[in-house]
């Protein structure tokens, strides 16, 4: 996989992860004492991806506050997930040891750069990132049901598992669009997994914790060497991602536009104006889509949107031009679907793509230091979602 160090709506380091097999044994029974508060904000949606040996996956990303209202610390062994569709049991997942730390921010404390002991101390709040996968030949699970075992410390404390109320799953089927962008070599950084940074990014607004990034994807182009510019790596020009047309996905009306804000120099380590909730995406432009959905497009160009609120665009039409503006080290298009007109105070919604070509890639180094694209297969797609760090053509 090859990472791009990219500064996105919000700066934030993913963790490493990975999935641990499925449970094999049973939780333990519940302590006697039991003193943690567990809620989900969010409801989780079914999404699908393709993967190069044909075989389609679901999965479905969601979040568990937890929080010790207790008088001693707690540590958090192990986190179960079943998805059952009526009494069927078709996802049966447990992480435990690294890949729990792996899935877990402490809310004061935590450093997003490696994994965190899930231990909560007296009156503190911590949050797991769940990411379940399935494989997408079988039925929809309809109820997701999560497990915490704890291991208390200090007086009346107790150790056993704790079952979170069963979380219904929405059904509706992600929305179907059409890429924002046209070409080859786009490549889906940041996009949706666990390891994501938008995945982590959870912005408080008004009292409630809100990750409209949850799906979003970083789009930037790489070229035939594998890298994203030719030439000065300091120059916006210089991008093979810059003055790309940004199309819009589907049929719907303008909500919410920005313009004015100036272009970073990229990879300068300096940002052209301070961060706030309203400069993050910089100049960008939300389109309400219908039915809940709306299209978010950040990072344009100064000076080159044509649209204005109001304004009623079909799918296809041209809204700006890819930039580099806003919490962003170099040009690409962030974009993201969500359930509000609003990049920070919203909730991320999965999207499909109507139809793409799926490349099989790495980027090979010679000796010499040079490198280059290889694109080892290819393959049509169509109504997925596309993954991190994938490589696609439009």
């Amino acid at each position: 996989m090859y990472r791009f160090r990219l500064l996105m709506l919000v700066a934030l380091i993913s963790f490493a992860f990975a999935r641990s097999s499925f449970a094999q044994d049973k939780p333990s029974p519940a302590p006697e004492n039991d003193p943690l508060y567990m809620r989900v904000v969010a409801t989780p949606y079914p999404s699908q991806a393709q993967i190069f040996d044909g075989a389609g996956r679901e999965h479905s990303a969601y979040e568990l506050y937890v929080t010790n209202f207790g008088k001693t610390p707690l540590k958090i062994t192990r986190l179960d997930v079943q998805g059952k569709d009526g009494d069927q049991v078709l996802v049966n997942q447990s992480d435990s040891g690294m890949q729990l730390a792996a899935m877990f921010v402490p809310a004061t404390g935590g450093d997003a750069g490696k994994p965190n002991d899930p231990v909560l101390k007296p009156g503190q709040t911590g949050i797991f990132f769940i990411f379940v996968d399935w494989i997408s030949d079988q039925s929809d699970p309809d109820t997701f049901y999560t497990a915490i075992t704890i291991e208390q410390h200090g007086e009346r404390s107790g150790s056993g598992t704790i079952h979170a109320a069963t979380l219904p799953i929405n059904q509706d089927n992600p929305i179907v669009i059409r890429a924002p962008l046209r070409g080859v070599n786009w490549l889906a950084a940041n996009g949706p997994s666990n390891t994501s940074a938008h995945r982590r990014a959870m912005l408080p607004v008004n009292g409630q914790p809100h990750i409209g990034q949850r799906y979003a994807i970083d789009w930037i182009q790489l070229g035939a060497d594998g890298k994203s510019f030719t030439g000065d790596e300091h120059k916006s020009s210089s991008y093979h991602a810059w003055d790309q047309e940004i199309q819009a996905v589907a049929n719907g009306k303008i909500v919410e536009i920005k313009d004015g804000i100036p272009e970073n120099v990229p990879n300068s380590g300096k940002l052209a104006v301070p961060m706030t909730y309203e400069t993050l995406a910089g100049n960008h432009v939300i389109q309400e889509l219908g039915d809940g959905h709306f299209a978010a497009y950040a990072h344009l160009r100064p000076g080159t949107l044509k649209v204005k609120v109001g304004d009623t665009v079909h799918a296809g039409d041209v809204l700006g031009h890819l930039g580099n503006t806003g919490n962003s080290t170099e040009p690409h298009l962030h974009f993201q679907v969500c359930d509000a007109p609003s990049f920070p105070a919203s909730e991320g919604l999965p999207f499909a793509i109507d139809k793409f070509t799926l490349d099989d890639y790495q980027i090979d180094k010679a000796p010499n230091g040079r490198q280059a694209l290889l694109v080892k297969s290819s393959h049509p797609v169509t109504k997925q979602e596309p993954m991190d760090d994938e490589l696609d053509s439009f």
